[in-house]
């Protein structure tokens, strides 16, 4: 992935298993810290892992890698996480950005 290439996926590591209504409550309030960031959020999946949860934020705007990292870390990612990504982007391998998404799949869902 070239520093010049766009994509509309965030990704989110939350290390913490909660309650069905506060989860989506932490959804809604990742939502609206997106859109008042003025980005317009189209989808959100997650899927149960063994510690958490992993969301996808789907976001109309195209973003840069920085921005991405940005967001990502913003938005609640796993700050160990978070510290390889900007770490990926200060040494240009940004092609190995969200690795960890790769492995833990569980059961997927979709918000609404």
């Amino acid at each position: 992935m070239s520093k010049s290439e766009r994509f509309n996926v965030l990704k989110v590591d939350l290390d913490l298993k909660v309650p069905q209504k506060l989860l989506q409550k932490w959804i809604n309030t990742r939502k609206w810290l997106l859109k008042r960031l003025g980005y317009t959020v189209t989808k959100v999946n997650y899927c149960e892992t063994e510690k958490g949860y992993h969301f996808w934020f789907h976001v109309k705007e195209d973003l840069t890698p920085q921005e991405i990292a940005e967001l990502q870390f913003l938005l609640g990612d796993d700050h160990n996480r978070a510290r390889y990504n900007f770490w990926r982007l200060q040494i240009n391998t940004f092609d190995k950005f969200n690795l960890l998404f790769n492995y833990k799949k569980k059961r997927n869902r979709e918000s609404r």
